[in-house]
């Protein structure tokens, strides 16, 4: 299982490889780039809810970036 805080990050990274596909300067060179990039998306990728939002672990560790993003949809 992933700490709240990886799982965060993954997100995060996720969304950049995302734009950097749509960018033509930071696309990546090869196939092997674009898959270590992807792997590196999904290691600690949450499982998402039915209604899309991801379900992050449990741990009691502070993730100020999670409670940020919270108290942004409020």
């Amino acid at each position: 299982m992933s700490l709240k805080n990886e799982q965060y990050h993954s997100l995060y990274r996720t969304r950049e490889f995302l734009r950097d596909l749509f960018t033509v300067d930071k696309y990546p060179k090869t196939r092997k780039e674009m898959r270590a990039r992807a792997s590196s998306c999904l290691r600690h990728f949450p499982c998402l809810a039915e209604n899309g939002e991801p379900i992050f672990s449990g741990d009691d560790f502070d993730c100020p970036n999670i409670a940020r993003t919270n108290e942004m949809k409020e």
